[in-house]
């Protein structure tokens, strides 16, 4: 089995999510001056954004910052700086406490200013009753991504890692640029067997 490189992810995952930075108005894509001036329009500019999902899969949290309050989750939890490790490229997702379901994306084509720009990131899971009898269903936030060589290369996703967190059914992550939606992932999770669960000791993912 390979692993990926330890990471450290641009964003915050959610206790569960991820951690959203602070929120903006939604970043411009505009022609520099210098081009308009030149009366040439740079290629990337002319072109629509476009989106694709590089990896998926099945992740083990490394280490991270600790849990924090955040109210834009589905939970109301985010854990800080995390890193995570690749366990197995899926989109089907065991319930087990310590998993991370991530997706790794790309978007171009983007000027270099400004640095960052404003995506709307959207989670759709299945019914989760939390602790306090209150029900979620996903949630839908901004995020402050870093343009780096005219494209923003990102991971987002969710860890379990409460009894309550455990529902089987499809979670589909969005990303989005102002009303244009770039990146679509759907995992399923399910309800795993001890099989499995001994299958997964090796990659220390259920911390037995």
């Amino acid at each position: 089995m390979r692993y990926l490189i330890l990471t450290v992810l641009m964003l915050a995952i959610i206790g569960c999510e991820r951690e959203p930075r602070a929120q903006q108005d939604t970043a411009e894509v505009a022609t520099p001056p210098q081009a308009v001036a030149s009366g040439k329009t740079l290629g990337y500019l002319a072109k629509p954004l476009q989106g694709k999902v590089n990896q998926r899969g099945l992740y083990k949290l490394i280490r991270s910052g600790g849990l924090v309050d955040n109210p834009n989750t589905s939970t109301g939890k985010a854990i800080s700086n995390p890193v995570i490790q690749l366990v197995k490229s899926t989109d089907r997702i065991p319930l087990i406490k310590g998993a991370q379901m991530q997706l790794q994306y790309r978007i171009w084509s983007l000027p270099d200013q400004p640095a960052y720009v404003d995506l709307r990131r959207v989670l759709k899971h299945p019914e989760m009753t939390l602790p306090d009898g209150s029900v979620s269903t996903g949630s839908d936030y901004l995020i402050k991504a870093r343009v780096s060589v005219n494209q923003i290369i990102a991971y987002t996703g969710y860890g379990f890692d409460e009894d309550y967190e455990m529902v089987e059914g499809d979670w589909v992550f969005e990303i989005w640029h102002d009303d244009t939606k770039l990146i679509e992932q759907k995992f399923t999770t399910y309800q795993t067997d001890e099989d499995e669960i001994e299958a997964l000791q090796d990659s220390n993912l259920t911390g037995r």
